[in-house]
């Protein structure tokens, strides 16, 4: 299988995309593993060319890896890290699996760049089921090497709330209250370089149901390319993932429009280059 079951010659190039079917120790509903696939299935389905951004990412290549596989965290992420400095010269988009996995995939940047988390949930515990390297602890890792901007949030832990607040290295932008002129604010706080990280709950459930845990108030997706435009006409986007897809039932409409997400991805970097 191929990405938009893309011919051969274009098979290869500027684009990777990374599947990691990884899930464990689960905080509500299960099947992220299996998102990557049904986001790689529905691809076949896009069309080649973008008219919002008026381009065809697909002309400079887009290899499909092979999908990584492990069973425990730490395998996970070696795993994943190693598959990343293989195409180091490549703009990479990972597709998990629960959030965790993004923590193999920013494993190796470098301290000048940032990341920006689209998600319901501050991620920001010290541990959750007995590991600091859970899903729910991804935005806390994280901040341990880059700063972080926390786009979407609607749900978090009273501890969160404090550990947040009294981090400067954090920048939490609430769903509610949300504004494209505070994420302006906020971007020249971020290092020139980011790295994007979209976890599919911070869609409200009207339009992505099939997430392990929904959360209303979500943003639409028209305010999710909004926002991906603004990053990406500001910094230099070096790599992002999409997460916590767990199709279910009814599942197709979101898994195509997890797709033309990634292509959206895409046409952006293009028109950035």
């Amino acid at each position: 299988m191929s990405w938009m079951n893309l011919p051969e010659e274009y098979q290869r190039g500027k684009f990777v995309i990374l599947p990691i079917g990884y899930e464990k120790d689960l905080t509500y509903g299960d099947g992220a593993s299996l998102g990557p696939a049904e986001i790689i299935a529905a691809s076949k389905h896009l069309e080649y060319y973008d008219e919002q951004f008026d381009c065809e990412p697909f002309e400079k290549g887009i290899e499909l890896l092979e999908s990584v596989k492990a069973t425990e965290p730490e395998e996970m992420i070696e795993s994943v890290s190693r598959e990343i400095n293989k195409h180091k010269d490549k703009f990479i988009i990972g597709l998990g699996g629960d959030h965790s996995v993004t923590l193999g995939l920013t494993k190796n940047l470098d301290k000048d760049t940032s990341v920006i988390i689209l998600d319901a949930h501050a991620d920001f515990r010290d541990s959750w089921n007995g590991s600091s390297l859970n899903h729910a602890c991804v935005a806390k890792q994280i901040s341990k090497n880059h700063r972080v901007a926390l786009l979407g949030i609607r749900s978090m832990d009273i501890d969160e709330k404090k550990q947040i607040e009294e981090n400067e290295k954090v920048h939490l932008l609430k769903a509610y209250d949300f504004t494209l002129e505070k994420l302006r604010e906020v971007l020249p706080k971020l290092k020139d370089k980011i790295y994007i990280s979209i976890d599919t709950d911070v869609f409200d459930p009207s339009f992505i149901r099939n997430t392990g845990t929904p959360e209303p108030g979500g943003f639409n997706w028209n305010q999710v390319i909004v926002i991906l435009r603004e990053i990406f006409e500001n910094k230099e986007v070096v790599g992002a993932d999409i997460v916590e897809f767990a199709p279910k039932e009814n599942f197709e409409s979101d898994a195509y429009a997890l797709a033309k997400l990634v292509y959206k991805i895409m046409a952006l970097k293009q028109k950035s280059l």
